[in-house]
Protein backbone atom coordinates (compact mmCIF):
# COMPACT_ATOMS: atom_id res chain seq x y z
CA UNK A 1 0.00 0.00 0.00
CA UNK A 2 2.86 2.38 0.82
CA UNK A 3 4.35 2.47 -2.69
CA UNK A 4 0.91 2.59 -4.34
CA UNK A 5 -0.19 5.37 -1.99
CA UNK A 6 2.99 7.32 -2.71
CA UNK A 7 2.38 7.06 -6.46
CA UNK A 8 -1.23 8.07 -5.88
CA UNK A 9 -0.13 11.07 -3.85
CA UNK A 10 2.26 12.21 -6.59
CA UNK A 11 -0.42 11.74 -9.26
CA UNK A 12 -3.02 13.61 -7.22
CA UNK A 13 -0.65 16.53 -6.70
CA UNK A 14 0.27 16.73 -10.41
CA UNK A 15 -3.29 16.27 -11.72
CA UNK A 16 -4.81 18.76 -9.32
CA UNK A 17 -2.09 21.27 -10.08
CA UNK A 18 -2.96 20.88 -13.77
CA UNK A 19 -6.69 21.29 -13.13
CA UNK A 20 -5.94 24.26 -10.91
CA UNK A 21 -4.49 25.94 -13.99
CA UNK A 22 -7.49 24.85 -16.08
CA UNK A 23 -9.83 26.27 -13.45
CA UNK A 24 -7.99 29.59 -13.61
CA UNK A 25 -8.29 29.55 -17.42
CA UNK A 26 -12.06 28.99 -17.20
CA UNK A 27 -12.34 31.75 -14.63
CA UNK A 28 -10.40 34.19 -16.81
CA UNK A 29 -12.39 33.22 -19.93
CA UNK A 30 -15.60 33.75 -18.01
CA UNK A 31 -14.38 37.14 -16.86
CA UNK A 32 -13.66 38.17 -20.46
CA UNK A 33 -17.03 36.84 -21.68
CA UNK A 34 -18.79 38.84 -18.99
CA UNK A 35 -16.70 42.02 -18.87
CA UNK A 36 -14.20 41.99 -21.75
CA UNK A 37 -16.09 43.55 -24.64
CA UNK A 38 -13.19 45.88 -25.49
CA UNK A 39 -10.83 42.92 -25.74
CA UNK A 40 -13.23 40.75 -27.74
CA UNK A 41 -14.30 43.49 -30.13
CA UNK A 42 -11.47 42.74 -32.53
CA UNK A 43 -12.89 39.26 -33.16
CA UNK A 44 -16.33 40.38 -34.32
CA UNK A 45 -15.76 43.83 -35.80
CA UNK A 46 -15.48 42.30 -39.28
CA UNK A 47 -18.99 40.84 -39.10
CA UNK A 48 -20.39 44.15 -37.83
CA UNK A 49 -18.63 46.03 -40.63
CA UNK A 50 -20.11 43.64 -43.20
CA UNK A 51 -23.55 44.10 -41.69
CA UNK A 52 -23.19 47.88 -41.62
CA UNK A 53 -22.11 47.96 -45.28
CA UNK A 54 -25.04 45.79 -46.29
CA UNK A 55 -27.45 48.05 -44.42
CA UNK A 56 -26.10 51.13 -46.14
CA UNK A 57 -26.14 49.54 -49.61
CA UNK A 58 -29.66 48.21 -49.08
CA UNK A 59 -31.11 51.64 -48.45
CA UNK A 60 -31.33 51.53 -44.67
CA UNK A 61 -28.88 54.40 -44.36
CA UNK A 62 -26.10 54.53 -41.81
CA UNK A 63 -26.90 52.38 -38.80
CA UNK A 64 -24.74 52.87 -35.74
CA UNK A 65 -23.61 49.46 -34.54
CA UNK A 66 -20.86 50.79 -32.29
CA UNK A 67 -23.02 50.26 -29.22
CA UNK A 68 -23.12 46.51 -29.78
CA UNK A 69 -21.70 44.79 -26.74
CA UNK A 70 -21.12 41.08 -27.24
CA UNK A 71 -20.88 40.55 -23.49
CA UNK A 72 -24.62 41.18 -23.32
CA UNK A 73 -25.05 38.17 -25.59
CA UNK A 74 -22.48 35.81 -24.09
CA UNK A 75 -22.61 37.16 -20.56
CA UNK A 76 -24.53 34.09 -19.36
CA UNK A 77 -21.84 31.88 -20.86
CA UNK A 78 -19.29 33.96 -18.97
CA UNK A 79 -21.11 33.36 -15.71
CA UNK A 80 -21.14 29.62 -16.48
CA UNK A 81 -17.38 29.67 -17.15
CA UNK A 82 -16.76 31.57 -13.91
CA UNK A 83 -18.87 29.02 -12.02
CA UNK A 84 -17.02 26.08 -13.62
CA UNK A 85 -13.67 27.72 -12.90
CA UNK A 86 -14.62 28.36 -9.28
CA UNK A 87 -15.79 24.76 -8.78
CA UNK A 88 -12.58 23.42 -10.33
CA UNK A 89 -10.49 25.70 -8.14
CA UNK A 90 -12.26 24.58 -4.97
CA UNK A 91 -12.00 20.88 -5.82
CA UNK A 92 -8.37 21.07 -6.91
CA UNK A 93 -7.37 23.01 -3.80
CA UNK A 94 -8.91 20.22 -1.70
CA UNK A 95 -7.11 17.56 -3.73
CA UNK A 96 -3.76 19.35 -4.00
CA UNK A 97 -3.42 20.39 -0.36
CA UNK A 98 -5.02 17.19 0.91
CA UNK A 99 -2.61 14.97 -1.03
CA UNK A 100 0.45 17.14 -0.55
CA UNK A 101 0.00 17.51 3.21
CA UNK A 102 -1.98 14.28 3.78
CA UNK A 103 -4.86 16.16 5.38
CA UNK A 104 -7.48 13.45 5.82
CA UNK A 105 -10.60 15.66 5.96
CA UNK A 106 -9.63 17.49 2.77
CA UNK A 107 -8.98 14.23 0.93
CA UNK A 108 -12.34 12.86 2.07
CA UNK A 109 -14.03 16.04 0.86
CA UNK A 110 -12.14 15.79 -2.42
CA UNK A 111 -13.25 12.19 -3.00
CA UNK A 112 -16.87 13.09 -2.23
CA UNK A 113 -16.84 16.10 -4.57
CA UNK A 114 -15.26 14.15 -7.43
CA UNK A 115 -17.74 11.32 -6.84
CA UNK A 116 -20.65 13.76 -7.08
CA UNK A 117 -19.23 15.09 -10.36
CA UNK A 118 -19.03 11.55 -11.76
CA UNK A 119 -22.67 10.92 -10.84
CA UNK A 120 -23.67 14.27 -12.34
CA UNK A 121 -21.85 13.46 -15.58
CA UNK A 122 -23.59 10.11 -15.86
CA UNK A 123 -27.01 11.73 -15.35
CA UNK A 124 -26.21 14.57 -17.76
CA UNK A 125 -24.91 12.22 -20.44
CA UNK A 126 -27.96 9.99 -20.07
CA UNK A 127 -30.31 12.95 -20.52
CA UNK A 128 -28.19 14.53 -23.24
CA UNK A 129 -28.28 11.56 -25.57
CA UNK A 130 -31.27 9.68 -24.20
CA UNK A 131 -33.83 12.47 -24.24
CA UNK A 132 -32.03 15.68 -25.13
CA UNK A 133 -35.30 17.58 -25.56
CA UNK A 134 -35.43 17.86 -21.77
CA UNK A 135 -32.44 20.17 -22.11
CA UNK A 136 -32.88 21.68 -25.56
CA UNK A 137 -36.51 22.70 -25.08
CA UNK A 138 -35.55 24.68 -21.99
CA UNK A 139 -33.04 26.60 -24.10
CA UNK A 140 -35.06 26.98 -27.29
CA UNK A 141 -38.24 28.34 -25.71
CA UNK A 142 -36.78 31.61 -24.36
CA UNK A 143 -34.77 32.10 -27.57
CA UNK A 144 -37.89 31.87 -29.71
CA UNK A 145 -39.76 34.10 -27.29
CA UNK A 146 -37.08 36.79 -27.57
CA UNK A 147 -37.34 36.66 -31.37
CA UNK A 148 -41.09 37.17 -31.24
CA UNK A 149 -40.90 40.11 -28.86
CA UNK A 150 -37.61 41.88 -29.66
CA UNK A 151 -36.26 41.07 -33.13
CA UNK A 152 -36.26 44.21 -35.29
CA UNK A 153 -34.69 42.99 -38.51
CA UNK A 154 -31.41 43.72 -40.26
CA UNK A 155 -31.32 47.34 -39.14
CA UNK A 156 -32.28 46.59 -35.55
CA UNK A 157 -29.89 47.96 -32.96
CA UNK A 158 -31.09 46.19 -29.82
CA UNK A 159 -29.14 43.26 -28.43
CA UNK A 160 -31.53 40.57 -29.69
CA UNK A 161 -31.53 41.88 -33.27
CA UNK A 162 -27.78 42.37 -33.42
CA UNK A 163 -27.14 38.99 -31.85
CA UNK A 164 -29.37 37.08 -34.26
CA UNK A 165 -28.05 38.95 -37.30
CA UNK A 166 -24.51 38.24 -36.11
CA UNK A 167 -25.24 34.53 -35.58
CA UNK A 168 -26.98 34.21 -38.96
CA UNK A 169 -23.97 35.66 -40.73
CA UNK A 170 -21.29 33.81 -38.79
CA UNK A 171 -22.94 30.38 -38.40
CA UNK A 172 -24.78 30.49 -41.76
CA UNK A 173 -28.18 29.61 -40.36
CA UNK A 174 -31.62 31.09 -39.77
CA UNK A 175 -33.56 31.22 -36.51
CA UNK A 176 -33.59 28.71 -33.70
CA UNK A 177 -35.06 25.88 -35.79
CA UNK A 178 -35.83 27.63 -39.08
CA UNK A 179 -37.06 30.89 -40.60
CA UNK A 180 -40.55 30.11 -39.28
CA UNK A 181 -39.41 31.22 -35.82
CA UNK A 182 -39.66 34.81 -37.10
CA UNK A 183 -43.22 34.51 -38.38
CA UNK A 184 -45.38 36.98 -36.48
CA UNK A 185 -42.48 38.73 -34.72
CA UNK A 186 -44.06 41.94 -33.48
CA UNK A 187 -41.17 44.36 -34.13
CA UNK A 188 -39.87 42.86 -37.38
CA UNK A 189 -40.82 44.94 -40.47
CA UNK A 190 -41.62 42.61 -43.36
CA UNK A 191 -43.35 44.94 -45.83
CA UNK A 192 -41.03 46.71 -48.25
CA UNK A 193 -41.68 48.19 -51.71
CA UNK A 194 -42.25 45.21 -54.03
CA UNK A 195 -41.24 42.72 -51.34
CA UNK A 196 -42.79 40.88 -48.41
CA UNK A 197 -40.06 39.24 -46.36
CA UNK A 198 -40.46 35.63 -45.31
CA UNK A 199 -37.05 35.43 -43.64
CA UNK A 200 -34.75 38.03 -42.11
CA UNK A 201 -32.35 39.54 -44.61
CA UNK A 202 -29.45 38.25 -42.53
CA UNK A 203 -30.55 34.70 -43.41
CA UNK A 204 -29.62 35.31 -47.05
CA UNK A 205 -26.50 33.47 -48.14
CA UNK A 206 -25.24 36.76 -49.52
CA UNK A 207 -26.30 39.90 -47.70
CA UNK A 208 -28.19 42.26 -50.01
CA UNK A 209 -26.03 45.00 -51.47
CA UNK A 210 -28.98 46.70 -53.18
CA UNK A 211 -32.69 47.08 -52.53
CA UNK A 212 -33.23 43.66 -54.12
CA UNK A 213 -34.60 41.62 -51.22
CA UNK A 214 -35.72 38.63 -53.27
CA UNK A 215 -33.44 36.29 -51.31
CA UNK A 216 -35.62 36.92 -48.25
CA UNK A 217 -38.94 37.43 -50.02
CA UNK A 218 -38.66 34.31 -52.17
CA UNK A 219 -36.15 32.22 -50.25
CA UNK A 220 -34.83 28.93 -51.56
CA UNK A 221 -32.17 26.58 -50.29
CA UNK A 222 -29.82 27.98 -52.92
CA UNK A 223 -30.02 31.61 -51.80
CA UNK A 224 -31.08 31.42 -48.16
CA UNK A 225 -30.30 29.44 -45.00
CA UNK A 226 -34.03 29.37 -44.23
CA UNK A 227 -34.22 25.71 -43.18
CA UNK A 228 -30.92 25.56 -41.34
CA UNK A 229 -31.57 26.10 -37.65
CA UNK A 230 -28.87 27.88 -35.69
CA UNK A 231 -29.46 25.84 -32.56
CA UNK A 232 -28.87 22.49 -34.25
CA UNK A 233 -25.89 23.87 -36.17
CA UNK A 234 -24.20 25.02 -32.97
CA UNK A 235 -25.32 21.92 -31.07
CA UNK A 236 -23.91 19.59 -33.72
CA UNK A 237 -20.69 21.55 -33.79
CA UNK A 238 -20.27 21.26 -30.03
CA UNK A 239 -21.93 17.95 -29.14
CA UNK A 240 -23.02 16.33 -32.38
CA UNK A 241 -20.47 13.51 -32.50
CA UNK A 242 -22.09 11.01 -30.14
CA UNK A 243 -19.23 8.51 -30.33
CA UNK A 244 -16.63 11.16 -29.58
CA UNK A 245 -18.66 12.63 -26.72
CA UNK A 246 -19.31 9.16 -25.27
CA UNK A 247 -15.59 8.44 -25.40
CA UNK A 248 -14.77 11.76 -23.73
CA UNK A 249 -17.34 11.26 -20.98
CA UNK A 250 -16.24 7.65 -20.41
CA UNK A 251 -12.59 8.66 -20.29
CA UNK A 252 -13.33 11.48 -17.87
CA UNK A 253 -15.40 9.18 -15.68
CA UNK A 254 -12.72 6.48 -15.50
CA UNK A 255 -10.03 9.06 -14.81
CA UNK A 256 -12.09 10.62 -12.03
CA UNK A 257 -12.79 7.21 -10.49
CA UNK A 258 -9.05 6.54 -10.58
CA UNK A 259 -8.46 9.82 -8.72
CA UNK A 260 -11.00 8.76 -6.09
CA UNK A 261 -9.23 5.40 -5.68
CA UNK A 262 -5.86 7.10 -5.28
CA UNK A 263 -7.38 9.53 -2.80
CA UNK A 264 -8.75 6.66 -0.73
CA UNK A 265 -5.35 4.93 -0.85
CA UNK A 266 -3.62 8.05 0.47
CA UNK A 267 -6.24 8.33 3.22
CA UNK A 268 -5.80 4.67 4.22
CA UNK A 269 -2.02 4.94 4.09
CA UNK A 270 -2.10 7.94 6.39
CA UNK A 271 -4.39 6.08 8.76
CA UNK A 272 -2.09 3.04 8.81
CA UNK A 273 0.92 5.26 9.44
CA UNK A 274 -0.83 6.87 12.39
CA UNK A 275 -1.82 3.47 13.77
CA UNK A 276 1.71 2.16 13.26
CA UNK A 277 3.23 5.22 14.91
CA UNK A 278 0.85 4.92 17.84
CA UNK A 279 1.66 1.22 18.24
CA UNK A 280 5.41 1.93 18.19
CA UNK A 281 5.03 4.58 20.86
CA UNK A 282 3.01 2.23 23.05
CA UNK A 283 5.60 -0.53 22.69
CA UNK A 284 8.38 1.91 23.50
CA UNK A 285 6.53 3.11 26.59
CA UNK A 286 5.98 -0.46 27.78
CA UNK A 287 9.69 -1.19 27.42
CA UNK A 288 10.56 1.91 29.40
CA UNK A 289 8.12 0.88 32.11
CA UNK A 290 9.77 -2.55 32.35
CA UNK A 291 13.20 -0.96 32.79
CA UNK A 292 11.81 1.37 35.42
CA UNK A 293 10.36 -1.60 37.31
Amino acid sequence: MGCFATCGKILLVIVNLLFLVIGLVFFILGFFCKFGNDTLKGYYEGALASLSTSLSDSGFGTVDLSSFDITEVIGTLGIAFIAIGTILLVITVFGFIGACCKIRCMLIGYCILVGLIVVGQIVFFGILFGNKTLITDQIKTPLKSSIQSDFQGLNGTNVVSLAWNFVHIQVKCCGVDSYEDFTGATLWPTNYPSYFLKTPLSCCMTLPSTTDFSCAASPTTSNNYKDTGCFDSIWDLALGNVGLMAGIFAGMGLFQIMLIVFGICVIMDGKQNRVGSSTSRNQHNRKRNRWDD
